[in-house]
């Protein structure tokens, strides 16, 4: 008989025991199928708690204790850690240098955004072994330097051009709440109609029981156009979601979008209408510590690098005394 089994938990799986004691045991697997579970209970069993901690063992227990916590994130680390895994799972940490980060940089013929994220990710996780005291010290991680983000924003006319080349209804209404309340995609396409109060003017995009996190979800007014196009499409509903085809939940709009950009003759994006919305508002001259509470922002100065060149006042005082 197995000394183990592997039993589904939460919609995922885990791997049961029984301890010395006669005590039922469960610890949670990262795997999304049932032949990853098995392997992975494998693993961990042969590996016992004299296994050495190494990269792997220290990525698959942090990815498991950010599931248990029901961090929304822990899916870009398990994705992220699919690709990094050939050349990590075998690396101790003690032995993390420069050189070792530079060489897995080496073997990644991907955008330098990507592989800061892969390796933010490596280095997140070597922190929480470090405060778990799986390790004495956390190893510092090189990434390469962060590339200038250029996000284009479209004028109004396009915005215009665009909304009408949205045939889909879910389409165009996923369109206008992103420029009307410069939210991100996740956050429109999880929000849902007891979280809109159209008598108020008030749309609550964060969603009961999610821990706001450093991508803030605020509660944001609704102006007219909002207003008008919700109160269509409520009238018309058939979920509990706003954005809703065929009366399932919408995960992505990026093909409607794609087709709508091709009548069009230009490409748009879901996050560029959040881009949109910010330049919108600074070149009608919105002080940037608005801006920044309306999209979520912590505070104005991540706001004011990007978006304070658009503002009508952008260091107009600053020229204005260099006369004679």
């Amino acid at each position: 008989m197995s000394e183990y089994t592997v039993q589904r938990f939460r919609g995922g799986y885990a791997v049961v025991w029984t301890d010395g004691e006669g005590k039922r045991r469960r610890y949670r697997l990262t795997a999304a199928d049932r032949l990853g579970a098995e392997a992975e209970a494998s693993q961990r069993w042969r590996g016992g708690d004299s296994a050495p901690w190494t990269v792997e063992r220290i990525m698959l227990a942090y990815i498991a204790d950010r599931v248990e916590a029901g961090i929304a994130s822990s899916q870009r680390q398990r994705d992220a850690w699919k690709a990094m895994k050939p050349f990590w799972s075998d690396i101790e940490p003690s032995i993390i240098d420069e050189d070792i980060a530079r060489r897995y940089a080496g073997t990644r013929p991907v955008s330098p955004a990507t592989l800061r994220t892969e390796l933010g990710q490596l280095a997140a996780a070597l922190n929480w072994a470090e405060r778990k005291d799986i390790i004495s010290k956390s190893p510092k991680i090189w990434r390469p330097q962060a590339p200038e983000r250029r996000e284009r924003h479209l004028t109004r006319d396009e915005f215009a051009r665009f909304l009408a080349a949205c045939r889909a209804p879910h389409v165009a209404l996923y369109t206008i709440l992103g420029v009307t309340t410069a939210a991100r995609p996740s956050a429109i396409l999880e929000l849902t109609w007891d979280r809109v109060d159209l008598d108020a003017g008030m749309a609550n995009l964060n969603p009961v029981g999610r821990i706001q996190t450093a991508k803030r979800r605020p509660r944001v007014p609704l102006n007219a156009v909002a207003i008008e196009a919700l109160t269509k499409a409520y009238a018309a509903r058939q979920s509990v979601w706003v954005i809703e085809h065929g009366a399932n939940r919408v995960q992505s709009v990026k093909k409607g979008f794609q087709a709508a950009s091709e009548r069009c003759g230009f490409k748009v994006t879901p996050y560029m209408l959040r881009h949109t919305a910010a330049v919108w508002m600074a070149e009608s001259g919105v002080p940037m510590s608005e801006i920044a509470q309306f999209m979520g922002h912590d505070d104005d100065r991540t706001t004011s690098k990007h978006y304070a060149r658009f503002s009508p006042t952008y260091l107009r005082r600053a020229a204005g005394v260099l006369t004679w």
